[in-house]
């Protein structure tokens, strides 16, 4: 009843609180129709841009937020039936300065770029990044085609960009308006500059320009196949695995803005191995999604706009890493009428069971995802996710909202319930919600409660801790200085008290915690804890229970990072200690200790086609009892990238772990032909202890994928 009466409270505060946004001035771009469109190659010395007045008057948006910029940025639009295009004059008094890397597309950091932000359907909720660097590399928002040139010259830079309308969603309206930014970074400068002016408290989608003029275009129905044809050598373990595979991508405007995405016989032989991440505690680790058919699009299946929910247990109905081993998946995405939508289905591959392992049946999952624009900058919505087996189910409902209002007030939250074949169990529910004012200097506040009960089983996501309840309170202060070499100084102060879904108290905890911003890019943070804290054990059915005993909690963490371009590209240090309980290997006891973590990375790129990283993390726990080290290892990662032209490249990863000596090993390389083509040839190599039995293999892939767009 307690947990309802918040969600009622909260939602009338919400409702009472909506305000209109203070707006500054709003920029209007008039494009003009060429009949004779340009060359794409960054030279802006085409016939179509010198009957074009340019735009200028850039602000910077950071280091000093509404003053002038540092550089001139000149920018030209126009269209024709097929394209939209823009040209841009990027000047700079120091050219040599200037700073761009020859990387795939979407893979460069902080570089001297333009970007041009659309909003095409003019909701201020939902924009689209075309990012150019200096070499002319691309990085964008949204997996989709569009080209671009740039080229440096004697005062600065200047590139040119063609987006595809096909590219593109938006309405059927005849005369179109569309929502407008322009972003330029300067690297040398840490600078960013917008065309219309940005200020850093209120969300960036609300503070965009208009574009008027575009008239007599059509979004499409676009269709493409990408189909692949590949073959494998495998060996693993003493066995051989070769085989020779063919799949298929595909994507179909079923409107102009709703899009349908399938995939058959997906390989994923390009995507990095996992890293190695020791096992501490009896919770799951959660894994990073690299496939590219679940990462696109992914923005469509989020729930409630949540930050900083997971800091002590995730909140996740569905988990992409559930679907192991897809044979066969669809998903639609996109937005109407200020509806978005993300439908999901996925035929998985189960595994036949062995002497050793227990098999697992094929299976489907299926997610709906549907969320509503509401009021200046709000949400909400629902989300179902489930997985069917031939006997058996898993079923999920949530609902979710995100309230913003006074430009940097936020209350976030969900609620959802689990069900299960055949178990009729009380205590499946999750629930959430947070309030938070969110400034970029000044007051800072959080309010958090999340409640998990004990009978969750969530299959299609992630859940790692049950039968808890978690409250925080947070206050801070932020400084911003608009000269010298800090540009930022923050502080704050976090309560928080945890609670078995009974009521019996499980911690309490306080943190004290600060950080510096330099304009240098650097950045320095501390923090201090301390408190005291149950913890949860296996026992003999393993079941997870809270121990009787609480042990206590305190320490820091120290950390420093470093990013700059150049030679030393960027640099990492953090160091932790804290005195907690300690698992013993089976997590069915835990004893008093104290955890001691040392996790460095180093960045360099002594050109600007060729990187190098190398990162490591060590960590090592004792027992307050006895002074005895129970556990020592170090995860370490190293990363090499040489692009030799604009489509030939080579990547080299290398991912291990020193207390069982395991490793993973990834050799890429690949040659674009075309826009969406490429042949690549990948190298895999591991060593992974399974079942107390060290098991070795390698497997190498030829794979050509060819784009045919219609």
């Amino acid at each position: 009843m307690l947990t309802k009466t918040r969600f009622v409270l909260l939602i009338l505060i919400v409702l009472a609180g909506q305000t209109l946004w203070s707006r500054g001035e709003i920029r209007t771009l008039s494009i003009q129709e060429t009949a004779a469109p340009p060359r794409i190659d960054g030279s802006i010395d085409d016939a179509c841009w010198q009957g074009i007045k340019p735009l200028s008057g850039f602000f910077q948006n950071d280091p000093v937020n509404g003053a002038e910029a540092s550089e001139k940025t000149l920018v030209w639009a126009a269209y024709d039936n097929n394209n939209i295009y823009f040209a841009f004059l990027m000047k700079d008094s120091r050219p040599e300065k200037i700073w761009a890397e020859l990387t795939p597309r979407n893979r460069y950091y902080r570089n001297d770029s333009i970007t041009v932000i659309l909003d095409t359907y003019n909701d201020k909720r939902t924009n689209l990044n075309f990012t150019v660097n200096a070499r002319g590399v691309q990085k964008n928002s949204v997996e989709t085609i569009w080209k671009s040139g740039a080229v440096l010259r004697k005062d600065g830079w200047s590139a040119e960009v063609a987006i595809p309308f096909k590219s593109l969603r938006f309405s059927t309206a005849e005369k179109q308006t569309w929502g407008v930014n322009f972003l330029r970074y300067i690297q040398r400068l840490n600078e960013k500059d917008y065309w219309n002016h940005v200020d850093r408290s209120r969300p960036r989608q609300q503070q965009n320009g208009i574009l008027v003029g575009l008239e007599g275009v059509k979004p499409t129905y676009n269709l493409e196949f990408f189909p692949y044809f590949g073959g494998r050598l495998s060996r693993w373990a003493g066995e051989k695995d070769d085989k020779v595979a063919v799949g298929l991508d595909f994507k179909y405007g079923i409107l102009p803005n709703l899009i349908l995405d399938m995939t058959a016989s997906p390989d994923f032989s390009e995507v990095e191995s996992d890293p190695f991440i020791y096992q501490l505690s009896p919770y799951e680790n959660y894994m990073r999604e690299n496939r590219p058919f679940f990462t696109e699009g992914s923005q469509y299946f989020g729930a409630g706009g949540r930050r900083h929910w997971g800091r002590q247990s995730r909140f996740n109905l569905f988990y992409t890493r559930r679907i192991d081993s897809p044979k066969l998946a669809a998903k639609i995405t996109g937005k109407t009428d200020g509806w978005s939508f993300g439908l999901l289905g996925a035929f998985n591959k189960g595994i036949e069971e062995t002497e050793d392992e227990e098999g697992v049946e094929d299976n489907f999952f299926s997610v709906v995802r549907i969320q509503k624009d509401i009021f200046k900058n709000s949400q909400i919505g629902i989300y179902y996710a489930g997985i069917d087996e031939k006997e058996d189910y898993n079923r999920n409902f949530g609902v979710d909202y995100n309230f913003n209002f006074k430009d940097f007030y936020y209350i976030r939250g969900q609620s959802a319930f689990s069900l299960n074949k055949n178990i009729e169990k009380e205590g499946a529910g999750m629930h959430v919600i947070q309030f938070e004012r969110d400034p970029d200097a000044g007051l800072q506040l959080e309010l958090y409660y999340k409640r998990v009960e004990e009978n969750v089983d969530v299959r299609t996501g992630y859940i790692n801790r049950t039968d808890i309840q978690e409250t925080q309170a947070e206050a801070g202060y932020a400084w911003r200085f608009n000269g010298g070499r800090v540009k930022r100084v923050s502080t704050g102060v976090t309560g928080e008290m945890g609670h078995d879904c009974d009521g019996a108290m499980t911690k309490k905890s306080a943190e004290i915690y600060g950080g510096i911003d330099f304009l240098s890019e650097l950045e320095f943070d501390v923090m201090l804890e301390a408190g005291e804290s149950r913890y949860q054990v296996y026992d003999e059915e393993d079941n997870l229970f809270w121990t009787a005993d609480f042990i206590d909690v305190y320490g820091g963490r120290i950390g420093l990072r470093w990013h700059r371009g150049g030679f030393l590209k960027g640099l990492n240090i953090w160091t932790r200690w804290h005195h907690r309980g300690i698992y013993n290997d089976e997590f069915t006891a835990v004893e008093p200790g104290g955890e001691s973590n040392v996790d460095v990375s180093i960045t360099l790129r002594p050109r600007s086609n060729f990187e190098f990283s190398v990162g490591g993390e060590w960590t090592r726990q004792t027992i307050d009892s006895t002074g005895e080290v129970v556990f020592s290892g170090i995860t370490y990662k190293t990363n090499l990238h040489y692009q030799f032209t604009r489509n030939l490249f080579l990547s080299t990863r290398l991912k291990g772990e020193t207390r069982d000596n395991q490793y993973n090993m990834d050799v890429l390389v690949g040659y674009y032909f075309g826009a969406g083509n490429i042949v690549q040839l990948s190298f895999k190599k591991s060593s992974r202890l399974e079942e107390e039995i060290m098991e070795k293999g390698y497997s190498i892939t030829l794979k050509i994928s060819y784009l045919l767009r219609v």
